[in-house]
């Protein structure tokens, strides 16, 4: 077969080619300096196993809004509208209720209840990561600055070398166990600011569910969207 398009990022990080199929498009991780014809050779000798994924069918993203409910934390709220006098949200009990302004437009009502539900959602990243690392960061002997959320949109959390950790909001929409391994991860970059044998080591001695949650972010994340 041809060479299907495909997006390329170059990474001083890598050893090693990945290919991966995202909203229904070929992207390819590659370590710095590789040619552009290494790169092509590896996709054609891959080439049964791109066209098969290539062809699949998109899975189709729940609209959470327009359904009247939220994942969150591995249960579900229940999504309630109110006229009010201005734009708020309000978590009580199972249910999320969104106060809508009625000086906003009529078009533009639903803008901002995807607009307070992503800011409910940024706000329990942070309550959640915060309360959940102190314990582990002491266990793993590790010491992190801060904690924010973050609105990425191709990665789940990030470590920078003043010991600062981001968390992508969407990860509310996850079970918690997920939301564990993305904290023993990030927190694991402390000591190694990559992805080698000695990190994915330190992942596994304090996460014994490390291998089950990226399998499962690989299957699920295309439904941990507002759109």
């Amino acid at each position: 077969m041809a060479v299907p398009a495909y997006q390329l990022r170059y990474s001083a990080r890598r050893r090693t080619l990945q290919l991966q199929i995202k909203a229904g498009q070929l992207w390819v991780a590659a370590p710095v300096g590789l040619s552009v014809r290494q790169i092509e050779a590896f996709i054609q000798q891959k080439s049964a196993w791109v066209e098969q994924h290539l062809s699949a069918p998109l899975p189709q993203v729940p609209d959470w809004l327009g359904l009247g409910e939220l994942p969150y934390l591995g249960r579900r709220l229940q999504l309630k509208v109110v006229i009010d006098v201005l734009n708020a949200w309000t978590l009580e009990g199972d249910t999320l209720w969104l106060q809508l302004s009625s000086r906003n437009k009529a078009v533009n009502q639903r803008r901002w209840m995807q607009q307070l539900v992503q800011q409910f959602y940024a706000s329990e990243t942070e309550l959640w990561f915060n309360t959940q690392a102190p314990g582990l960061a002491a266990a793993m002997g590790l010491r992190y600055q801060a904690i924010q959320s973050g609105d990425f949109k191709r990665k789940w959390g990030s470590c920078n070398s003043k010991g600062e950790l981001q968390f992508n909001w969407r990860l509310m929409m996850a079970p918690p166990w997920i939301c564990t391994y993305l904290l023993v991860h990030e927190l694991a970059h402390l000591q190694h600011m990559n992805h080698s044998p000695d990190f994915w080591q330190l992942v596994a001695a304090h996460n014994a569910d490390a291998k089950k949650a990226r399998l499962w972010l690989r299957q699920n994340q295309h439904w941990m969207q507002l759109i």
